[in-house]
Parts: C-alpha cells; sequence; structure tokens
C-alpha cells in the first residue's frame, strides 16, 4: 500500500482556536492516485477525549450542523459515531461514497459548523491542545480496512479571555522561610490563558508587581515569604479587577516532623488515551499546578517500548527532590474479571513493564511479559517492597476480589470519573485496611487543575500526604503508612489522631477511642462527620439551625453503575404548593452548562448529571408549616414537608451505587472555615476504622485515610 495514493487533506482557517467558541471549519479532503471506488469510503475521526460538539446534518440553523459535498456528481452518505473508528480515536465522520467512482483530485468538503443559514457553527473542544488532529482516513477500495493519509489537519487549541485568576500555596510552611506560589490566569472552561497579560499585586507582601508575558502561557510562580505564625492566606489582585485568594497556609515557627504534600498521581497523554505530550503533562503538573508529587499512567495495553522508554526518562529528568517528585508508573488495565484497573508504581528510575495485554500494540516481540490475571502480575512482584499498587476506578473499576495487603495499600475514592464512596464502602466491609486518596486521571494535558470535559462528570481530585520531606523516599513511607487522605481537588487541610495516633496507623483499644479533628477548608464547612467503618457515628453540630433560622439543603448524588457509563441523569425540578421560594443557589455543580433555573416563586428546574458525586440546591422559603415540596427528577420523584426537616439528613435511598436524596435542615448563618473538636467513639467487636468526612458549601470534600483500631 502507497500511502502517498491515499490522497492529502487541509482545513481552513488553520492555526490557533480559542478553546470553547463556535466556529466554521472546512476541510477538503483531495482524492489520492487511488481513487475512490463506489463503495469507497473516508472517516475524518478525533479523539475520544475531545468535547468538541457533535456535529448534526439535519437543522440548519442549529448549533453544530455540518454539510458535506463533492465535486463530482456522485451520491454521498455520512453519518457520525461516538464509537466510529479505533481508540484513541473512536469519534468519527464516516463519509461513503455511492452510485459513481471519485477521482484523482477530486474533492470531498466537510464544513465544521456551516452558518450559511443560520447556525452559530459549530462549537470547539473545550480544553487547550497544542495540536489537535482531525484524522483523515481512507478505504479506497470499500473493504472496510481505513488507513491515514500522509498528514492529517491539525490546529491548535488555546485557552481564552480572562475569567478569573487564582493562587496555589504549600498547607505549610516555617515562619520567615521563603516558598513558592503558582498564580494562574484562566478562562470560563478552566484553561491557562495564553495570550494574559495582566500585571498581578500581592496584597501586604514585599513583593514586586508582576506583569504576565508570553513565555508564562497565563501561568506564574513567585518566592514569597510570611513572617507570621498561625493561619494565613495570600491575597493577589491584578489591574484588571480580578481578585484571588490562597488555600489556608499554616505558618510554624519550626517544622513540624511531618509535613503536608499535595499531588496528583494519575494521568494520561496523547500516546495512550489522553492529549498532549510527556513534555507537557509534566510541566503543567510542576508549573500551572503547582503540585509537589505525581506520575504519569497510561494504559498498558497502548503503551510501547519506545513510549516506556521515553516515560522512563521523562519520570526521571522531572523528578527534582524538594520541588517536584515524581514517580514511575503505569495503569495495568485488565478487564475488572481479571482483577481491573491498578496503578502500579515503582520506588525508582527503572521498573519492568508487565501489560495486562498487549492489545493495541502492534510489535507484539515481548508479549510474554505480559501478566494477566493480576495475581499473576502480584506474583511477578512478590516480596517487592519497591513496587505499589492503587485500586483504580476508571472506565474499568478495580476488583477487590483481587486485593492484595502486599501490594495494595491504597484505594481510589475520586477521580475526575466521579466519586466512589462506594468502593470505599466496599473495601472497609470487606474488613480491608487501606489508605483513602484521590487523583484526576487527566486525560486532557491538566494533572492537577482537572476540569469537567463531556464524558468526565467531576473535576480532578487530589492526594495529601504527610510526610518528613519531599523526596521519594518520605513520600514511599508515608504511602505504606497510609499517612495520607484524598480531597476533590481543594487544599482542605485535615488531620485527624485516634487516641494520639495518626491516620493510617493500626492500633488496640478497649471501649471507646478519643478522635481530635482538625479542619481548614478553602470555602465555609458545611459537614464533618466522625465515620465508624461505613455508619456515621458523630456529626458535628455547627452547621445545624437555631430555631425557625433555617435553609432547607437537597443534594442528590450517585451512579448508575460501577463501571461505564456512570452519569445519572437527574433532569427534573420541585415546587411548592403553599407559599414561595425567596431565594436559592445551587449546590456542587460541576458542569458550565448544567444548573438550576427559577420557573416562578414556587417553582425550580434544573439540568443536572453526577457520576457518584453531588448535585443539589440550598432553599430559603417562605411557606407554612403544612407547606408540601414534590420533588422530580428521572431517578425518583417524591414529597416532604420543610416545617418537618431538621438538621438530622432526610434520605431517599434509590439505587446500589450511592444513588440517594438527602434533605436537611442548615443554618442561614455563615458557617466556619476552620474548625477542631474532639469527641469519642465507642468500640464495636473486631475492627473499627475510624475516619472522618468533610463536606463543604461549594460540594467539596476530604476524605481521611482511617485509623485501624481493633477492639480487645
Amino acid at each position: 500500500m502507497n500511502r502517498g495514493w491515499l490522497g492529502a487533506a487541509e482545513i481552513t482557517p488553520a492555526g490557533r482556536v480559542v478553546a470553547g467558541v463556535h466556529g466554521s471549519w472546512k476541510l477538503v479532503y483531495y482524492v489520492g492516485k487511488y481513487g475512490i471506488d463506489d463503495g469507497g469510503s473516508i472517516r475524518v475521526a478525533h479523539r475520544s477525549v475531545s468535547d468538541i460538539e457533535s456535529p448534526q446534518f439535519s437543522d440548519p440553523k442549529g448549533s453544530g450542523y455540518c454539510t458535506v459535498s463533492a465535486s463530482r456528481d456522485v451520491r454521498l452518505e455520512y453519518r457520525y459515531s461516538r464509537r466510529g473508528h479505533i481508540r484513541p480515536f473512536r469519534v468519527a465522520i464516516q463519509i461513503d461514497v455511492r452510485d459513481g467512482s471519485l477521482y484523482e483530485g477530486d474533492t470531498i468538503t466537510i464544513v465544521l459548523g456551516d452558518k450559511s443559514k443560520g447556525s452559530p457553527g459549530l462549537r470547539a473542544q473545550t480544553f487547550r491542545e497544542q495540536e489537535h488532529i482531525f484524522k483523515v482516513l481512507v478505504d479506497p477500495f470499500g473493504t472496510g480496512l481505513f488507513e491515514e493519509i500522509e498528514e492529517s489537519p491539525r490546529v491548535q487549541i488555546i485557552g481564552g479571555g480572562v475569567d478569573r485568576i487564582d493562587i496555589s500555596a504549600p498547607s505549610g510552611a516555617v515562619v520567615g522561610d521563603p516558598f513558592d506560589v503558582v498564580v494562574r490566569a484562566v478562562d470560563g472552561y478552566g484553561n491557562r490563558c495564553d495570550d494574559y497579560r495582566g500585571e498581578v499585586s500581592f496584597d501586604g507582601l514585599d513583593v514586586q508587581p508582576y506583569r504576565f508575558t508570553e513565555a508564562d502561557i497565563g501561568a506564574h510562580r513567585f518566592r514569597v515569604k510570611l513572617d507570621k505564625a498561625g493561619l494565613q492566606t495570600i491575597k493577589i489582585t491584578d489591574n484588571m479587577g480580578h481578585k484571588a485568594e490562597s488555600n489556608p497556609v499554616m505558618m510554624l515557627k519550626e517544622e513540624p516532623q511531618y509535613k503536608l504534600f499535595w499531588g496528583d498521581m494519575h494521568g494520561q497523554t496523547k500516546q495512550t488515551v489522553g492529549t498532549g505530550t510527556v513534555d507537557e503533562y509534566f510541566s503543567f503538573l510542576r508549573d500551572m499546578a503547582g503540585m509537589d508529587f505525581g506520575g504519569w499512567q497510561g494504559n498498558d495495553f497502548q503503551i510501547t517500548k519506545e513510549l516506556w522508554k521515553e516515560v522512563k526518562q521523562k519520570t526521571k529528568e522531572y523528578n527534582d527532590p524538594g520541588k517536584l517528585v515524581v514517580f514511575l508508573g503505569y495503569e495495568w488495565s485488565g478487564l475488572t474479571p481479571a482483577g481491573g484497573d491498578h496503578n502500579i508504581y515503582f520506588f525508582g528510575d527503572e521498573g519492568a513493564l508487565h501489560r495486562s495485554d498487549h492489545w493495541l500494540i502492534e510489535d507484539k516481540s515481548d508479549a510474554d511479559t505480559d501478566r494477566y490475571p493480576i495475581d499473576k502480575l502480584w506474583k511477578e512482584f512478590k516480596e517487592r517492597k519497591d513496587v505499589m499498587g492503587v485500586a483504580h476506578i476508571g472506565g474499568r473499576h478495580a476488583n477487590l476480589d483481587y486485593w492484595t495487603p502486599e501490594h495494595v495499600p491504597l484505594i481510589e475514592v475520586h477521580s475526575h470519573h466521579g466519586t466512589f464512596e462506594w468502593f470505599l464502602e466496599e473495601a472497609l466491609n470487606r474488613g480491608y485496611k487501606v489508605g483513602f486518596i484521590a487523583t484526576s486521571d487527566d486525560h486532557t494535558c491538566r494533572p492537577g487543575y482537572t476540569l469537567t470535559t463531556q464524558d468526565f462528570t467531576t473535576r480532578g481530585g487530589y492526594t495529601a500526604v504527610y510526610a518528613e520531606e519531599l523526596t521519594r523516599e518520605a513520600l514511599w513511607e508515608a504511602f505504606w503508612a497510609r499517612r495520607v487522605y484524598g480531597t476533590t481537588g481543594e487544599r482542605i487541610i485535615l488531620d485527624v489522631n485516634v487516641d494520639g495516633h495518626k491516620m493510617g496507623e493500626e492500633i488496640d483499644a478497649k471501649d471507646s477511642v478519643g478522635v481530635s479533628v482538625n479542619v481548614h477548608g478553602t470555602k465555609s464547612l458545611h459537614s464533618i462527620e466522625v465515620m465508624r467503618s461505613t455508619e456515621c457515628v458523630y456529626r458535628h453540630p455547627f452547621a445545624d439551625p437555631v430555631d425557625e433560622e433555617k435553609l432547607i439543603k437537597i443534594q442528590w448524588m450517585g451512579a448508575r453503575v460501577k463501571s461505564r457509563p456512570k452519569i445519572v441523569n437527574w433532569n427534573g425540578g420541585l415546587s411548592i404548593d403553599k407559599g414561595k421560594i425567596i431565594s436559592y443557589r445551587e449546590y456542587a455543580f460541576d458542569y458550565i452548562h448544567q444548573g438550576v433555573r427559577q420557573v416562578n416563586e414556587k417553582e425550580l428546574e434544573w439540568n443536572s448529571s453526577t457520576g457518584g458525586d453531588p448535585d443539589g440546591v440550598v432553599l430559603e422559603l417562605d411557606v407554612p408549616r403544612e407547606a408540601v415540596i414534590s420533588f422530580q427528577s428521572n431517578p425518583v420523584s417524591f414529597q416532604f414537608k420543610p416545617a418537618e426537616i431538621t438538621a438530622i439528613p432526610y434520605i431517599t435511598e434509590i439505587g446500589p451505587v450511592n444513588q440517594r436524596v438527602i434533605v436537611q435542615a442548615i443554618t442561614k448563618k455563615t458557617t466556619p472555615k476552620n474548625l477542631a473538636f474532639d469527641t469519642r467513639v465507642d468500640l464495636v467487636d473486631g475492627l473499627n476504622p475510624v475516619w472522618v468526612k468533610v463536606t463543604q458549601e461549594d460540594g467539596s470534600m476530604a476524605w481521611s485515610s482511617p485509623v485501624y483500631v481493633n477492639h480487645i
């Protein structure tokens, strides 16, 4: 097969495209020397991770309208499919030639976002990508075998205009010692703003104002220091009127034994199922996200020998103790019946790649190194202390039937695939002793700063680690000690001690244990729950309403299934039969295009979906005691009286994967960001995992790893 005979293609306008804008692009395919026979086809495919608007061919005035035409008098049949090609370029338009043939030099023209009849155009992908490829493939003979032309058209997706600035800081530092913070300018979709040239000033700090340059690409690292002990935040302003405040920073007079570090341990690049290069991935983790540690975890059945060599080289190159610690690893991506997704990490710069399979790898010369099912991988790594597994929830979920304490100290509770409290609960119900973490499993080359896209329901999570220093050695020790916790992507400071023991430890105790909790949130707190295994045994009453001064908080959550697709469609609304809705505010919505709308003073409607995470609404009402609220949604409809709702959650259970609606009363008053308290937990026979869950007013969450208490 002569690839040069397949033809060529071009796209106009080429060059830079602003993420999320509506536009019109003309892609012209020039038929090559083979021609295209009657029954032959072409495909134009894009990466399955892309959230570019789906084209439609029926409504000339509607968004996403596209047209297809040929220069010769033939009939074209065309269709769009989310599974129209092969991973990672799975999404495709296929155009079939009928009633004639196309000759060399003939053209097929696709107008993506044809505005000629009133359409606003087609919405571009909402996240940055240096090389957004429209892969053109040809089947000139009509055999079903498609081959790519020599060079497919491509554009660059850039960030849009600045929507906000923000700042990330370490969670702790020593008074008077300088430390780094990262300031970012981001657009409405959370992309770094390529063209941001604002001047940023620090409030009350001895830092010179700085004007961003082209080289910053919307993110800049500053060196600052604070001279007072205690909990502080750093405030910034730019010359365009944007303001931001950092996450809380605990300033101490001397270094503690354990310092709090933040990381995102999982993401992928274009060589597997994501976007961007390995260089772009690690530099984003360091320069834009401001993470302390991280890792690259591509799907193993796409990792070639050459890619693994590159990943090892880049891991070693970007690993910089004290600044950014990087761990070598990959995602063992076997099917759930054979063990399911597990992230594999190596302590050092070298590691043997034992894939689950070579499914999408042409070179199968080392297929004898595959290990499937996963218990064969554990056998391969037997007694290895320099290898660690983390049970992961992706499209596939890890199968806890294969769990082994020798290799898997940690499990995921959150990523941009969703929130997986069901997974945490399953592990605890089985009696497994594991720590809880969160990651992003980023596919958009934004590790540590991953936001929702079309198929991913939440922002990416963070892993927090209490370690003695920022080195591989210290972090590795902390992972295995389970001195970790997960958040939904916020730098919430959470410290939990049980009878003086830190999260992750295993202890013996009689009758009861004392639990000390210290939380410093990034937003006002809504709830703090102390858990014994899967049971809430104490809920701090700081957000409880006093007398009739209450708001009604309604949240719906859960996943459809444990595998893919997890998303639950909660479209619906609520109405009240007497009185009126004074005000409402959205709670925990992730998608930019979803939310709540007030129809009238008695009725709200919403567009909502969840993948384990919550969405919801907080209501201020003026209603008589006999008033009834009717809640309607795709999964469930029910009624309740606001007068009967108290701080104790009223729960309507729906499905097996944490699908439920929770209604409760909360105070009208502003709740604190910072809270410390002590309580006691009575023990039951056997193992008592004691841990804490924190929820903020914006729906963001943190989960501490348990202290495992043996009742003696």
